[in-house]
């Protein structure tokens, strides 16, 4: 069963993550974007037909790099984002709990 303390740390976590969980988007966002620059980037310095350039651009380490970063930045959103979920259902729970017992009496 879901208590009152098991609540209030849901309600803090959901208060306290609100701008971080933001920030982690736009840090995904933005990882996103460095990524795509990247492989644009190799692709133009390249030499060869298009194919070739576009195969170069696609395993070329600065660019792998980049898409590990993005990755790592979309994981921990993610985690966050889940998180959230987690402690959202945990206060949706003990308002049930709560409407049922009221309910009883």
């Amino acid at each position: 069963m879901i208590n009152e303390d098991r609540l209030h740390k849901a309600l803090i976590y959901l208060s306290t993550t609100d701008e971080p969980c933001a920030d982690l988007k736009m840090e995904v966002e933005r990882a996103e974007y460095r990524a795509k620059a990247t492989k644009d980037a190799v692709f133009l310095h390249s030499e060869g037909t298009v194919a070739e350039r576009t195969a170069a651009a696609g395993i070329a380490k600065s660019y792998t790099d980049a898409l590990d970063e993005y990755f790592e930045k979309m994981r921990a959103h993610d985690a966050m984002r889940n998180k959230r979920r987690t402690e959202e259902i945990v206060i949706e729970v003990w308002r049930s709990l709560e409407s049922s017992r009221r309910k009883a009496i």
